[in-house]
């Protein structure tokens, strides 16, 4: 759900960037409508309940295996990456390449991970990042 101030990540594989791109982008119909990506599909966010400016998205050449690998150099990356290390324990993660930031929303979690034959993304967790 849209909630100013905290940022949820999710990790995961994926071949290329553009593949990331394709799977986070909206898309704009004709008609003038926008349709959900199939990201905001396989883990059940509708589409009016954040804001499409406040994604962002990194893909690595190579597998990492801890969050401040992936998400370094991503916005407010000062006060998010001790927060998600902090949750991860400092534990290794899985060797994953990708990563999803959603601004100003709070994910429910109710899909934790989706394992398809292209892509896999697991959410960590939502954490502030305004205070």
């Amino acid at each position: 759900m849209e909630r100013e101030g905290y940022v949820s990540l999710w990790i995961g594989n994926i071949k290329t960037d553009d593949e990331l791109l394709e799977y986070v982008e909206l898309v704009y119909t004709d008609a003038g409508d926008w349709l959900p990506s199939q990201f905001l599909k396989d883990f059940n966010i509708d589409i009016d309940d954040f804001d499409d400016d406040c994604i962002e998205r990194v893909c690595l050449e190579q597998n990492v295996t801890s969050i401040t690998e992936l998400i370094s150099g991503c916005s407010y990356e000062d006060i998010v990456i001790p927060r998600y290390e902090k949750i991860t324990d400092g534990v290794s993660i899985v060797k994953c390449n990708s990563g999803i930031l959603l601004y100003n929303f709070q994910y429910d979690g109710n899909v934790k991970s989706i394992n398809n034959k292209d892509y896999e993304f697991k959410f960590i967790s939502s954490v502030e990042y305004g205070k």
